[in-house]
């Protein structure tokens, strides 16, 4: 799943939990699309400073078929389980 893919998903679930509060008089519309918009924006943030880690982007890189082989610092190499991924000597 990518970064829009997950946005969309999480803007839906809310927009639904959104609805259902709304309809039970718990908050009014706007403040339902205030928060709506306001926890994608967060949690799709945190998930791409999580996805563009040193090991995250190497692990993308590895999963591309036209990658043969990435020399990586000792650390991330091994943070990443790819036979692609060597440490660099």
């Amino acid at each position: 799943m990518n970064q829009e893919q997950l946005a969309a998903l999480l803007r839906t679930l809310l927009q639904f939990a959104g609805g259902i509060a709304v309809g039970y008089g718990w908050i009014d519309t706007d403040t339902a699309a205030t928060l709506t918009g306001a926890l994608v924006t967060l949690i799709v943030t945190v998930w791409g400073l999580y996805a563009r880690r040193n090991a995250g982007l190497v692990a993308a890189a590895a999963a591309l078929p036209a990658v043969k082989t990435i020399l990586a610092a000792p650390e991330t190499a091994q943070a990443v389980p790819s036979p692609k991924v060597r440490p660099s000597e």
